[in-house]
């Protein structure tokens, strides 16, 4: 029972999700989901513990929530950096060009795709043409540099 209440739940976050996502909101598809599984997840904590209490099933329903979530934003966040999942997507939309599709791709086209994302975000400010990172960016940066670290990677 207490599998299934963490299912239900995780699967409520992602309709909502989607529902969040044809709003008119000023926040990324992250925070678009954080805005919804996070009330839910401390739902699910509370009906857990207090049906449950701190038992294996209980807990097991929080970690299994959490997991699913944690897996849902690493897809989906692929998902819109991937190339082929953009083709993919364009392609959708109708018969495009052999030409089109290698323009988005061209290497100055990719630099501003990613860049248009990084000032989206608040990652990068642009002034004068010039771009320069942002307090946000420094911070992703550090906790980028700390987890390279951690797991050995050479710094680049």
């Amino acid at each position: 029972m207490a599998i299934v209440l963490a299912l239900a739940a995780f699967v409520l976050a992602v309709l909502l999700h989607g529902l969040a996502m044809r709003a008119p909101l000023q926040l990324d598809s992250v925070r678009r989901f954080m805005l919804i599984g996070v009330p839910l997840g401390v739902a699910l904590v509370t009906v857990s513990l207090a049906r449950f209490g701190p038992t294996l099933p209980g807990i097991a329903a929080i970690l299994l929530y959490a997991l699913l979530c944690e897996l849902y934003i690493f897809l989906f966040t692929l998902v819109l950096s991937s190339v082929s999942a953009t083709m993919l997507i364009m392609l959708r939309r109708g018969p495009v060009q052999a030409s089109a599709l290698a323009s988005v791709y061209d290497p100055q086209e990719m630099v501003q795709l990613r860049l248009d994302r990084l000032l989206r975000n608040g990652f990068v400010a642009r002034a004068s043409g010039r771009f320069s990172v942002t307090e946000k960016g420094e911070r992703l940066h550090r906790i980028f540099t700390g987890l390279r670290r951690f797991f050995g990677h050479e710094s680049r």
